[in-house]
């Protein structure tokens, strides 16, 4: 039996919390857990706390994988990797140092920089979720050749083009072509830009009708019809597949000069339903959605040109349903189970015998 001690060390991620950072932690456990291997979390911010976690396992049980999520300066588990001739796996989702500078306003310290460097030097595979994100992992002394780029995935159990519409939605669903937004609102998100672009479309007489899913003030649907929106409160992860199908087009609309890093979770789980993605061009996006192929792609920040893709796709059914069945099957070759067998191939760990992989 594989034995993976799956590490984080991110005060800001708690594994019952909703937010996605803590979806795609649990996802990738699971995932292990799935294909045979037993997993022990390790969520655990203080270095003596997880050394002595990590010391106690492998005595008991021997540990053949440590999975860790990326946290600035923890190099704890990459140490005690490294001395115990143990393959470790990084998963790095964002340039942590540049958000802290930017956010909080708090440049990084020495130590910090020298402890990333060795924990991307002592990594044995680095699994980054865009290629911005690569650059800064060779950037902190990861070996080019050991970078993956490798954006987050789904639960293909149940994130799929099966997936029924939510059951209280469909006759809203029936009669408009239902453009999707979930999340928290952020000022990246243009949200603004969404809630204009389709005001022109009512205007033009469009059947659009934009539904709403998420935390935020969403103080820009002021300038539509009550009639022409509906908003839900944050819901349970659990519910978010039937609302998701509900959608027929999901916009995304980061605007120009946005650092565009990240591998938006409701993008991959929304094309698995047969969502038709809309996105701007900037970052991995354009690689991942290909123009007219599985998606349509847009001039980040321009509204003529993605009200263009919207009122194309809210008048034309068949192009709907071909761009849609081609992002799920994007997606659907995506799930958090591809990539944690992926990754158990590689260190040759997890097809042992009466393992499922």
């Amino acid at each position: 039996m594989t034995v993976i001690a799956a590490v984080n060390q991110d005060r800001g991620i708690q594994p019952g919390r909703a937010k996605g950072a803590a979806v795609h932690l649990n996802a990738m456990r699971s995932a292990f857990s799935d294909l045979g291997a037993t997993v022990y979390p390790m969520d655990m911010p203080h270095d003596d706390q997880l050394l002595l976690e990590l010391e106690r396992l492998d005595r008991s049980r021997g540990i053949d994988l440590v999975y860790e999520r990326y946290a600035l300066g923890s190099d704890t588990a990459a140490q005690f990797a490294a001395r115990r001739d143990i393959p470790l796996v990084l998963e790095v989702n964002s340039p942590l140092a540049n958000e802290q500078e930017q956010f909080r306003n708090r440049p990084e310290t020495d130590l910090e920089q020298q402890r990333d460097r060795k924990l991307f030097g002592l990594a044995s595979r680095i699994m980054c979720v865009s290629s911005l994100v690569a650059e800064y992992a060779c950037a902190r002394g990861a070996d080019p050749a050991l970078v993956e780029v490798c954006p987050n995935g789904i639960d293909a159990s149940r994130f799929h083009p099966g997936v029924a519409p939510d059951a209280a939605l469909e006759e809203l669903r029936d009669e408009h072509c239902v453009i999707g937004f979930h999340g928290r609102q952020r000022p990246w998100h243009g949200f603004d830009q969404l809630a204009r672009v389709t005001r022109g479309l009512l205007e033009r007489g469009l059947p659009v009708h934009l539904l709403v899913v998420g935390e935020g003030a969403f103080d820009e649907l002021d300038m539509l019809p009550e009639s022409a929106w509906t908003r839900l409160g944050w819901q349970a992860h659990e519910k978010m597949p039937g609302l998701v199908a509900t959608y027929h087009v999901l916009p995304l609309n980061y605007q120009p000069g946005l650092n565009c890093y990240f591998s938006p979770l409701k993008l991959m789980e929304a094309m698995a339903c047969g969502v038709v993605p809309v996105v701007p061009d900037l970052g991995d996006l354009p690689s991942l959605v290909r123009h007219e192929l599985n998606g349509l792609v847009f001039p980040a920040g321009d509204d003529e040109a993605l009200a263009a893709c919207l009122a194309r796709l809210s008048t034309d059914d068949t192009l709907r349903t071909r761009l849609g069945g081609q992002a799920a099957k994007t997606a659907t070759g995506h799930s958090w189970h591809d990539i944690a067998a992926g990754i158990l191939r590689s260190h040759g760990v997890g097809q042992r015998s009466g393992e499922t992989g």
